[in-house]
């Protein structure tokens, strides 16, 4: 038996068994369903181009079911009770205030640009001041830009805002609802729906495609857009650090190969085109679309214009320059080109 497996060594040849056996599995929480874009076409594929390109040494294995709330996935990595995870920042935005450059308003309509601008600032960020501590930062990706979606009637002036129930995470999304001087509710966007069938909400201020998926189109029957979205949503994927320092060197290379600036716009992509899916099953379906017209869209703006004074603060407060970093990221924004072809630039 020794000889046998010796002799598949010189001649380079491994059987099957051997290799699944000193394959590293590594478990990744999944709290969305199987069958959301969100697994089924970002985290899977980008699952299986690790196991690529690894050459089957490392592969990915999701959980049948979350084993945490999307506000506890962080720590559910950073404790190792798994070892890769991932959410979206705003769900506990205490945890990431400086991440929230990414989410100010009017930053970009298109969800791959903003990607990438995201990630390198990111990492850039990260040097100085780093929110990820207790894991190994895999990427940052942003989705598309949030529109208004409104139940009962459409929103053409600033006043139709006025004391709406708005869902909204913590942090930015709930400071622009409020800001609109609607109220906003707290609730991961896996309640929403349920929140919507039984009116405790009357509003969602969010991508189209997060409206789509989610079902929500079933109540919200109006929808009014402002240039470049009021925000988009931006989120992380981690692994436990003990768990990435174990891998080899080769490993991890070859991890980062497809992890963050390449994951980014992948998963960029994925964003904006099922916004243009969502978009057209609107349409079909007869949703009520507004454009804000130049009065709210100058109201609204009046409005904002102080989250980027106060992220500017915080990140003074904190030793960064906050201006350097956003005016970078709008510059990636303007000059982006995606490297498979496209030769035009993305706002």
């Amino acid at each position: 038996m020794v000889a046998a497996a010796a002799t598949a060594l010189i001649l380079g040849w491994v059987p099957q068994q051997a290799l699944a056996a000193e394959a590293t599995v590594l478990t990744f929480n999944r709290w969305t369903p199987a069958t959301h874009h969100f697994h089924a076409r970002i985290m899977k594929p980008w699952a299986d181009r690790v196991e690529e390109a690894t050459q089957g040494r490392v592969k990915i294995q999701f959980t049948a079911a979350s084993l945490g709330s999307p506000a506890r996935q962080f720590d559910l990595a950073r404790t190792g009770v798994v070892d890769i995870a991932s959410s979206n920042q705003s769900y506990t935005a205490e945890r990431f205030p400086l991440a929230g450059f990414a989410e100010l308003p009017f930053l970009s309509s298109n969800a791959e640009a903003l990607s990438v601008a995201n990630w390198r600032a990111t990492i850039a960020l990260q040097k100085q001041v780093d929110e990820y501590q207790g894991t190994k930062l895999l990427t940052v990706f942003s989705n598309g830009p949030a529109m208004i979606f409104t139940r009962d009637k459409a929103v053409k002036t600033i006043a139709d805002l006025d004391n709406l129930r708005v869902r909204a995470s913590e942090g930015i999304p709930a400071r622009i609802a409020q800001l609109l001087g609607a109220v906003p509710v707290s609730a991961p966007i896996t309640e929403a729906y349920q929140m919507l069938s039984k009116g405790i909400i009357e509003s969602i201020i969010l991508p189209p495609d997060s409206i789509h998926s989610f079902k929500m189109d079933q109540y919200l029957k109006h929808m009014t857009t402002t240039p470049d979205g009021l925000f988009s949503s931006t989120f992380f994927v981690v692994m436990n650090e003990a768990k990435w320092n174990s891998l080899s060197e080769q490993d991890r290379e070859a991890i980062m190969s497809v992890s963050g600036e390449n994951f980014a716009r992948e998963a960029g992509k994925v964003w904006d085109d099922q916004d243009k899916m969502a978009l057209a099953a609107f349409k079909k379906g007869g949703m009520d679309a507004q454009v804000a017209n130049e009065a709210l869209a100058a109201e609204i703006s009046k409005r904002l214009v102080v989250l980027e004074e106060e992220w500017l603060a915080l990140a003074k407060a904190k030793g960064v320059d906050g201006a350097q970093l956003l005016k970078n990221v709008r510059d990636d924004i303007r000059n982006y080109r995606d490297p498979a072809g496209s030769t035009e630039g993305k706002q």
